[in-house]
């Protein structure tokens, strides 16, 4: 149903705002970390070699709870001043870059 759909996903939400293992962008005093509308997510998050695996796993232990997982294969990662080599290849999620 759609309704147990948002709900589980306001508890994603609020878990990656409430975590202060998740660093987000902050700008003036205000700390961004994530925007969605229906099942699209967009992170905004700092040092993303650091933030970017507790991110995973609070998404993860999540969708555990509501039997939902993220489709890594469709995952996009737009990083600035990052290589390839630096955001690594086992999580399964390529950067923004076409090939």
């Amino acid at each position: 149903s759609p309704l147990l759909f948002i709900l589980a996903l306001e508890t994603l939400l609020t878990r990656i705002r409430q975590n202060p293992r998740i660093k987000g962008l902050k700008v003036k005093k205000e700390e961004y970390k994530v925007q969605s509308f229906a099942d699209d997510m967009v992170f905004f998050i700092e040092d993303p070699i650091e933030t970017g695996q507790e991110l995973l796993n609070e998404i993860d232990q999540s969708g555990k709870v509501a039997g939902l997982r993220i489709n890594r294969k469709k995952t996009k990662l737009i990083i600035k001043i990052l290589t390839e080599n630096r955001i690594g290849k086992g999580n399964g999620i390529t950067s923004g870059k076409e090939d």
